[in-house]
């Protein structure tokens, strides 16, 4: 054995000892042709393998120490040649048993997923959300009913006002004249009133003396008709005490007609103070239509009037916003409301204050917005492109919860209506309301 040889089984057993870590490359290249330099730089590789497969080895047998039918042996030669390190089936065994609480927790991290995802799911599913809505409320335009000029303005933009608190004057000296002249006219009926009783009375008093005149005329005929049939008296006497007798009756009957005509008189003088007394009433009201107050309890907005303005009637002087009657208007798309029922809870929240106000859905819509625009769709003519339409959705606020007056009709506001609750009763909506109330 000459001594190349001798330093190859040398350096085999440091490689197996594991003192060599590597080939030394100034050696190797010494023999870099010959068949032995590579079939000892192979054995090295190979050795270097099964050295760090033993370590591994190793190392699990000193973590699992109660495993004692694992083989070593059998091990290295169910893996000799396997550059993946792919582990038994039973090693997978071991390290199920060896960490049991970790295999516990990711149960109980999964089942925690699953109820999880199941309950967002039905979480999601409990609503209606949109952003495209806002606070509604009454506009209350306060116009002028008479042709006058401003004389005073009690007002500005943003003035809060009570029901009944002044807001504008205009000129009252033209309306106190025609207040003065319909009392006039008032009086003046009132003693054509009198003066047709009078002619009633005195018609009457006339019609008894006609009917006294009339009895004793035909008793006179009657007379002198039996003096005729005597020959006492002449003919001709006779027919002048008939002819007085007609003229008699006949004046009778032209005054109980002078009576009917003078009672007419007085429901005409009587209609007469009917009349003058509505005109008083018209000028008394033209005359309180000068001093202009406020219809209710709100805030002053869009004020155009001002002092010296000449005014006429129906011209819009201001504008009042009651803040004690609003609502929410909510434009939903028609598949949000295939659950959506009035009665349903509401959850209102607004941008300006950032808080969230409780309501409920006072009523469903009767038409689409679009039905309502000044340009109806019609789908009769042209292209027809389906697009999602949108329904105004009346959403009202509980009693108390806007108590300190601050949404303003106009507002943006996101409301979410909880489709899931089940539909209240008016009694229970009235029950709640009554409750609530301040």
């Amino acid at each position: 054995m000459d001594n190349n040889e001798y330093e190859r089984i040398d350096d085999a057993h440091q490689v197996a000892n594991g003192s060599v870590a590597h080939c030394d490359k100034a050696h190797l290249t010494q023999f870099s042709l010959s068949e032995l330099q590579r079939g000892l730089y192979e054995e090295v590789e190979r050795l270097r393998f099964e050295v760090e497969h033993l370590r591994d080895q190793q190392q699990a047998l000193n973590r699992t120490p109660q495993s004692t039918d694992f083989r070593v042996s059998e091990k290295g030669e169910d893996h000799e040649g396997d550059d993946s390190n792919t582990r038994h089936p039973a090693d997978r065994r071991g390290v199920l048993r060896r960490r049991p609480v970790t295999l516990i927790l990711a149960l109980i991290v999964a089942a925690f997923l699953c109820v999880g995802g199941m309950r967002f799911w039905n979480y999601l599913q409990s609503y209606e959300w949109t952003d495209d809505a806002e606070i509604d409320g009454h506009l209350d335009p306060v116009s002028t009913r008479v042709n006058d000029t401003v004389v005073r303005v009690y007002v500005e933009n943003t003035y809060h006002v009570k029901a009944g608190q002044p807001l504008v004057d205009l000129d009252p000296r033209d309306y106190q004249v025609a207040v003065e002249n319909a009392q006039a006219n008032l009086a003046q009926a009132e003693q054509g009133v009198k003066a047709a009783q009078q002619n009633y009375e005195l018609s009457v008093a006339n019609l008894d003396a006609a009917g006294a005149t009339n009895v004793k005329a035909q008793l006179d005929v009657k007379r002198y008709g039996e003096l005729l049939s005597q020959a006492v008296i002449p003919r001709e006497t006779d027919d002048q005490i008939v002819m007085t007798g007609r003229v008699d009756a006949a004046a009778v009957n032209s005054d109980r007609a002078a009576v009917g005509a003078a009672f007419q008189k007085i429901g005409q003088a009587r209609a007469a103070v009917q009349a003058a007394q509505a005109s008083l009433d018209q000028a008394k009201l033209n005359l309180s239509y000068t001093h202009i107050v406020a219809p209710a309890t709100g805030v002053v907005d869009n004020k155009t009037v001002q002092v010296g303005q000449r005014v006429q009637p129906g011209e819009q002087l201001l504008t009042l916003v009651p803040l004690n009657d609003i609502w929410i208007t909510a434009d939903f798309r028609e598949t949000q409301l295939r659950k959506m029922r009035p009665g349903q809870s509401v959850t209102v929240h607004v941008d300006t204050t950032g808080r969230d106000y409780k309501g409920y859905v006072e009523g469903m819509p009767g038409a689409t917005g679009e039905l309502d625009s000044l340009l109806p769709p019609e789908n009769a003519t042209g292209n027809y492109v389906k697009v999602v339409q949108r329904l105004p959705v009346r959403i009202r606020l509980y009693p108390g919860e806007n108590r300190d007056h601050e949404l303003r009709p106009g507002m943006s506001v996101e409301p979410t209506v909880w489709v899931n609750d089940q539909q209240k009763t008016g009694e229970q909506r009235t029950l709640r309301i009554t409750t609530a109330a301040p």
